[in-house]
C-alpha cells in the first residue's frame, strides 16, 4: 500500500481551520453561555477541534486520490486491421482513456494481435466486465488485467 503524506497547502489549510475555530470560540463564548470557562481555554478547544477537523479533512483527501489509480488493461485477440482510434473509442464508452498501445513486431511493424488500455481504476474493471469475450472487428477479444513486464535478458 502506497502512503501519500499530505502537502505543504494542506499542513497551511489544517493551521488555517484550525485558527478560525478558536478565535470563533474565544469571540463567541459570551454568546454560547459558557461563562463559567475561560476565554483561553475555549481558544484551546477551538484549536483541538481545528486541528482534528484539518487532519479528517487532509485523510479524506488522501484516501480521495489514491482512489484515482490509473489500471493497466490486457487486450488480446485484437483484428491485425483494427486501427487504435477504434479501440480507444470501445473503452471511452466506460470512462476516460490515458493511453492505448497497440503492440506491434519490432521489426515488421506488423501488429501483433494485442494491446494495452490505461483507465482509471474503477472505470477499467467496468471496462473489463463488459468486454471480456465481446466481438470486435470479428474477433473476440479477451480483456483483463495486465501483468507487470517481465525483464528480457537481452534488457539490463
Amino acid at each position: 500500500m502506497k502512503i501519500k503524506l499530505p502537502t505543504f497547502g494542506d499542513v497551511i489549510k489544517s493551521l488555517v481551520i484550525a485558527l478560525l475555530l478558536a478565535i470563533a470560540g474565544f469571540m463567541l463564548y459570551p454568546l454560547l453561555g459558557l461563562e463559567h470557562l475561560a476565554p483561553q481555554r475555549l481558544f484551546s478547544y477551538g484549536l483541538l477541534a481545528g486541528a482534528l477537523i484539518g487532519s479528517l479533512l487532509a485523510l479524506v483527501k488522501v484516501a480521495l486520490a489514491g482512489s484515482d489509480k490509473i489500471e493497466s488493461i490486457f487486450v488480446g485477440n485484437l483484428a491485425f486491421k483494427m486501427p487504435a482510434a477504434a479501440l480507444r473509442e470501445l473503452f471511452e464508452q466506460y470512462g476516460q482513456v490515458h493511453a492505448v498501445r497497440v503492440m506491434t513486431d519490432r521489426i515488421t511493424r506488423k501488429p501483433r494481435g494485442f494491446g494495452f488500455i490505461e483507465m482509471n481504476h474503477r472505470e477499467a474493471r467496468a471496462a473489463i466486465r463488459a468486454l471480456n469475450g465481446k466481438e470486435f472487428y470479428g474477433r473476440e477479444i479477451k480483456v483483463n488485467i495486465a501483468n507487470e513486464r517481465k525483464r528480457r535478458e537481452d534488457e539490463s
